[in-house]
């Protein structure tokens, strides 16, 4: 997946596998979205833009070539390299050349070959083994122009995304986008699970929303083994809620708000106890207006 950088149009492109294997792009909101290669294709990997001759480059692992189209219309496909017994995963264009990630090559190697026809391929690390994957060229010179959301991300609390034409549209990772069209205002609630290590959340009602209400939560200073949650709902008159938990690793409760700040230590087992009493603490908790409530598991 490669995001496209210009002033003028703005664009995310990636190849999907499957019974039916294509290359798309699409706005950065997930609008426009549009196939530009959906034949001859067995197992596109990696991408890449060339940025100078504004063209699109991928690699395809099962077919064992690399090829390239026009960027703006997926016309003049033309095969760059291709070759038997290798497994091309990724691919980067900068300046004259392509680098790319080959599995089979050398033991897995990364290598070079000029952009125009690939005649003069070098290998330039070898022996790096099969869990090579992706290959990507970090320089200035391919971080270049402006947009609407480069500066003070173009106004928006969270996530900002431009779509060409001096257009943006704000959009928010957790929470929903307020009438203003900039900041993002928090759900009323939300369904709360623990993983062990991590506590992650989920929309009571629209199964179709897969961006969570908060943010995740995992610290393995504080979460080794969490069992049981309580919640206390107080955003409007605090800005967040509370959230208690009991971790058995530990043997205690703790508490932290639902930004993930304040986090504390409010109850837990006697040091004289035994471990084994300490990891069999609290079986579940509820929250009252007044009290919290836990049980504990007895010898």
């Amino acid at each position: 997946m490669v995001e496209e950088r210009k002033n003028t149009s703005q664009f995310l492109f990636w190849t999907e596998w499957g019974q039916s294997p294509t290359i798309s792009r699409s706005r950065l909101d997930g609008s426009e979205q549009s196939v530009l290669v959906s034949t001859g294709l067995a197992r596109p990997n990696g991408i890449s833009i060339d940025y100078q001759e504004n063209k699109l480059y991928w690699c395809d692992a099962r077919n064992n070539k690399i090829e390239r189209i026009n960027l703006e219309r997926g016309e003049q496909r033309e095969i760059v390299f291709s070759s038997s017994g290798v497994d091309m995963f990724s691919i980067a264009v900068f300046g004259a050349y392509l680098f790319w990630s080959d599995r089979a090559y050398a033991n897995g190697s990364i290598r070079r070959a000029s952009k125009k026809d690939a005649v003069d391929v070098v290998t330039i690390r070898s022996g790096l083994g099969v869990s090579l994957k992706d290959v990507k060229v970090f320089n200035q010179d391919r971080e270049k122009g402006t947009n609407a959301c480069s500066k003070a991300n173009g106004g928006c609390q969270q996530l900002c995304f431009y779509l060409g034409n001096n257009r943006k549209q704000c959009a928010c990772a957790h929470g929903y986008l307020a009438q203003d069209g900039l900041r993002c205002n928090r759900y009323e609630g939300y369904l709360l699970y623990s993983e062990r290590t991590v506590l992650r959340s989920i929309h009571l009602s629209d199964e179709n929303n897969l961006n969570s209400p908060i943010r995740a939560y995992e610290n393995p200073n504080y979460f080794k083994n969490v069992i049981a949650l309580a919640f206390d709902h107080r955003q409007k008159v605090h800005g967040t809620n509370r959230i208690f938990f009991s971790d058995v690793h530990y043997g205690n409760i703790q508490v932290i708000s639902d930004d993930w700040t304040g986090r504390r230590v409010i109850a837990e087992t006697s040091p004289n106890q035994s471990q084994f009493k300490a990891r069999r603490l609290l079986g579940s908790m509820t929250f009252t207006q007044t009290s919290l409530v836990f049980t504990s598991a007895g010898d």
